[in-house]
């Protein structure tokens, strides 16, 4: 009888250690792809030297969503949070989108799509981290939202940065090309890595009194091509460089430093 209920009592236990394994693979596959939608989309802005500022906003969002996956609940338990977390998504879509607004309209469009693209970012997090707290029907609605705006987001600052660094748009023949960035006017700072081409790292930072334009381009493609020099702009809307007149820039370097 004793080895009968040692015997039963080690099966129970194989069943359960079983299927606590089991169910706990199967709750890291379901947490695992919006850490990697995270990873991504912070991936697509982090700055290329260490800033503590943006360090700190990682390591939040990431801690963030950790906590939000760890006091998930089944039923409507976290109601509150959820719902004030959707709150200061709309909240900041609201905000961000009249000041982008009011920053295309003072300033130019590739400072106001620059400011866009973080408050979308931002309010696509709020999203995702909602839909984990919430199990209502309505919450894969608000997963694949958030989701799919931080995959976007990430994939056009990436798309930026591999469109610049094929030098998309000009002259496959030329012999020596290299891309310069003004720094802070001058344009002798070379871009060498696609991690330094992202989307908000591309863009002049000088303009004029009232906002209106800017005083140098984002980023130049200097290029030689058959013993004569050809100069590019690097255009944020149609990702791609555009051809330059020499004769109407002639501030700009001829050859690469």
């Amino acid at each position: 009888m004793i080895k009968l209920r040692l015997r039963e009592r080690s099966r129970t236990f194989a069943k359960v250690s079983f299927s606590g394994g089991r169910y706990g693979r199967k709750d890291t596959l379901k947490i695992l792809p919006s850490f990697l939608i995270l990873i991504f989309w912070i991936s697509s802005w982090f700055p290329t030297s260490l800033d503590r500022g943006a360090i700190f906003v990682a390591v939040f969002c990431i801690i963030g969503l950790m906590a939000a996956h760890l006091s998930a609940k089944p039923q409507n338990k976290h109601a509150r949070p959820s719902k004030t977390t959707a709150a200061l998504a709309a909240a900041l879509l609201i905000i961000g989108a009249l000041l982008a607004l009011m920053t295309w309209a003072e300033g130019t469009s590739a400072n106001a799509a620059i400011l866009l693209f973080y408050v979308l970012g931002v309010a696509g997090y709020l999203l995702l981290v909602r839909a984990i707290l919430s199990h209502k029907q309505t919450s894969p609605g608000y997963r694949r939202t958030g989701g799919l705006a931080l995959c976007l987001l990430a994939s056009w600052s990436w798309a930026s940065a591999i469109g610049m660094y094929s030098h998309r748009g000009a002259e496959k023949q030329a012999s020596h090309a290299c891309i310069l960035v003004p720094n802070p006017s001058e344009y002798d700072r070379k871009l060498n890595s696609i991690w330094e081409m992202r989307l908000p790292h591309i863009g002049s930072r000088r303009t004029s009194p009232s906002g209106s334009y800017v005083w140098e381009y984002h980023a130049i493609l200097v290029a030689q091509v058959d013993r004569r020099t050809e100069l590019y702009n690097w255009s944020k809307k149609w990702i791609r460089f555009e051809r330059l007149d020499p004769a109407r820039n002639p501030y700009l370097p001829t050859n690469c430093p």
